[in-house]
């Protein structure tokens, strides 16, 4: 009697554990909210992010309004809070 209890609650858990077991890795990739391809891949996406911010930066101290304007408006574009608030400063002085 008891043979046959196990023998069916087994049969029937096989399946499902392995479906888990798929499905697992899977949902963990989801919850991290994306799939990094390469650790410096994602150093390098950041490096290049405030390549724009800082030659923003740098043409703001030069005097170069409208080539800085342009940088921190990409910056902006790909987040980069300090290109937010340079442009509302540009935009307070009139340089904007």
């Amino acid at each position: 009697m008891f043979k046959d209890f196990y023998r069916t609650t087994f049969s029937f858990l096989k399946p499902l554990l392995l479906l888990l077991g798929l499905l697992l890795p899977f949902s963990l990739c989801i919850a991290d909210g994306y799939i990094s391809i390469n650790p410096t891949w994602d150093e390098y996406t950041q490096k290049y992010k405030t390549y724009y911010f800082e030659n923003g930066l740098d043409n703001f101290n030069k005097g170069q309004y409208k080539q800085a304007f342009q940088f921190f408006r990409k910056a902006q574009e790909y987040g980069i809070g300090l290109g937010s608030v340079y442009l509302a400063k540009m935009y307070l002085e009139g340089k904007g």
